[in-house]
């Protein structure tokens, strides 16, 4: 069975998008000491939770509970670190919230599946620079 990562996911994700504890708690209506009892592993969030924070950060529930998220983990499985820098809001591209989530999905995805994510995007971006010229 895949070790459970939700824990280090939730603060990882929290900082990440720069929320307080407080912050983060009020937006899925829960204690902050309650959050915090998730955060740190000495209580496992139930259902609810798991979902509201999975759709907060637009990332799958499976990411959220088992997939290692850190920024540390995501430079290594990069050459060079270059998601890392997307990540990064001192970034020169400077991707953040949902964008960095999206990258954050992209990165989990299957190699098939990150193909057809990069063929989809070259045909709207054809799609649309067509339109544009009609116009």
């Amino acid at each position: 069975m895949a070790e459970l990562r939700v824990a280090k996911n939730m603060r990882e994700l929290r900082e990440l998008n720069k929320y307080t504890q407080e912050e983060l708690s009020s937006l899925i209506h829960i204690a902050r000491q309650t959050y915090s009892l998730y955060e740190t592993g000495k209580r496992l969030p139930d259902l609810k939770t798991v979902i509201e924070l999975s759709n907060l950060y637009h990332i799958s529930v499976d990411a959220l509970l088992y997939m290692d998220l850190s920024q540390k983990k995501i430079a290594e499985d990069s050459p060079g670190g270059e998601h890392m820098a997307l990540l990064s809001e001192n970034s020169s591209i400077g991707l953040t919230g949902p964008d960095a989530r999206m990258v954050m999905n992209y990165k989990s995805f299957p190699s098939e599946t990150q193909q057809e994510v990069r063929e989809f995007v070259l045909f709207k971006k054809k799609l649309l620079a067509t339109k544009q010229k009609d116009n």
